[in-house]
């Protein structure tokens, strides 16, 4: 009932408020500072425009892009490759990603995750959405999977961006989005300031399928995982260990920004 409450009522009242002060304060562009026309909401135009699309999906791993129709890194899954490079993972293969850490869509992602622009969020999942779109490598997925926050920090933040974005890659690509088939199960710390290593013992057993009925639901079946930013991967390659060992068939991942 609170998650209906939330969604249904909360946030709109969130957004008029939003609409209201920008009403009285005319609001500024996000990224280069300028008052915003009518039609434009938290960044500008031109801003939006400028903003930089990564052109392939990459390794997890290692960061390298998969270019042509590649779906497997060849330094960490080829013959040739030295496993001491880095590691291979056989759970999630690919990931793709609108932009980096260091451009613009750190301040987006700020804005839509601490300050509750989730205009702003949308429009970022749709963007999303519409580059997975056209790539061929995410195309014939069963399931939109969000990466989850333990319930905790779910009450303390009042949503879980990653199903936010979900739901707007979902409008886009007309794929389902299954919220409640991963569960978290450890309310880990903050991994801002975390090494590589201290990242996947942080999530190591952070999550679970829920329920035998929702392993059945992912038996046999081609998911992508939906989160806001991968910086080591680590969370979602938990994840992706847990979707497959749970009976899902292949999992990718797809999200807002990589840092490299």
């Amino acid at each position: 009932m609170d998650k209906v409450f939330f969604s249904r009522f909360v946030n709109p009242f969130i957004e008029l408020k939003d609409s209201l002060l920008d009403f009285i304060y005319p609001p500024h562009c996000l990224i280069c500072g300028r008052y915003l026309f009518l039609e434009e909401k938290n960044i500008c135009n031109f801003c939006w425009d400028s903003l930089s699309i990564l052109p392939d999906p990459f390794c997890p791993v290692c960061k390298s892009f998969l270019q042509g129709l590649k779906t497997k890194c060849g330094i960490c899954y080829s013959g040739g490759g030295s496993p001491t490079i880095c590691g291979g993972n056989e759970n999630i293969q690919l990931v793709k990603s609108l932009g980096t850490f260091d451009d613009h869509y750190k301040v987006l992602i700020h804005n839509f995750k601490y300050k509750r622009k989730i205009f702003l969020g949308r429009r970022l999942g749709k963007r999303l959405g519409e580059n997975l779109s056209l790539d061929q490598r995410f195309s014939d997925f069963d399931f939109l999977i969000p990466v989850p926050l333990h319930p905790a920090r779910k009450r303390e933040r009042g949503f879980n961006q990653s199903e936010i974005l979900a739901e707007a890659v979902s409008e886009k690509m007309n794929v389902p989005v299954l919220k409640k088939i991963l569960k978290r199960i450890k309310n880990t710390k903050d991994q801002t300031n975390l090494n590589a290593e201290q990242r996947e013992k942080n999530v190591s057993g952070a999550f679970s399928v829920s329920s035998a009925e929702n392993r059945e639901k992912i038996y046999g079946k081609k998911i992508i995982l939906i989160d806001d930013v991968i910086t080591t991967g680590a969370t979602l390659k938990e994840c992706a260990r847990v979707l497959k060992e749970g009976g899902a068939k292949k999992v990718v991942g797809a999200t807002l920004m990589v840092a490299v």
